[in-house]
């Protein structure tokens, strides 16, 4: 057999598998909405939270509520193991989302002062969003108020 036909065999096999895999592989869905919403949420607010000194991100929660998601995409026919592979790239959606919730604020995608932060987050919990949902503002005994000077107390004892 001359070199240019097993080549020409392999070259064929491989196309061949190629396509067959290609075409058992399932078609890519756009990622749900509830996916989408939730990463919007859990990110932004886990942001806000470690922008914000006197805002704490509800772990507990966003971990149950990560839960349910898995769930439901599960339910819709998506792999969890292999979320990339059965669904669409939702991160230009993710985006818009985040730059609305910026916009919103009227916050700067990068350097927004702690004090703008903080207001957004709590207006996002006064007005029960699903931001909001995932964060817990810190008061009582031992909450720091980064807003005070404590160096003129300090230097007085």
């Amino acid at each position: 057999m001359r070199l240019n036909t097993v080549f020409g065999l392999a070259t064929a096999s491989l196309v061949s598998a190629t396509l067959a895999t290609a075409q058992d592989a399932p078609e890519k869905q756009p990622a749900p909405d509830y996916f989408i919403e939730t990463i919007v949420a859990t990110t932004t607010a886990q942001n806000v939270a470690m922008a914000c000194p006197t805002l704490s991100f509800e772990l507990l929660l966003a971990s149950r509520v990560s839960g349910e998601v898995m769930a439901l995409l599960a339910e819709a026919g998506f792999e969890a193991s292999n979320l990339e592979q059965t669904m669409e790239d939702p991160s230009e959606e993710i985006r818009a989302q985040q730059s609305a919730f910026l916009e919103k604020h009227g916050l700067q995608r990068d350097g927004a002062a702690f004090e703008d932060v903080c207001a957004a987050g709590m207006k996002e919990i006064e007005d029960g969003t699903r931001i909001g949902s995932f964060l817990v503002e810190i008061t009582g005994d031992g909450a720091v108020d980064p807003t005070r000077d404590d160096s003129s107390e300090t230097s007085q004892n």
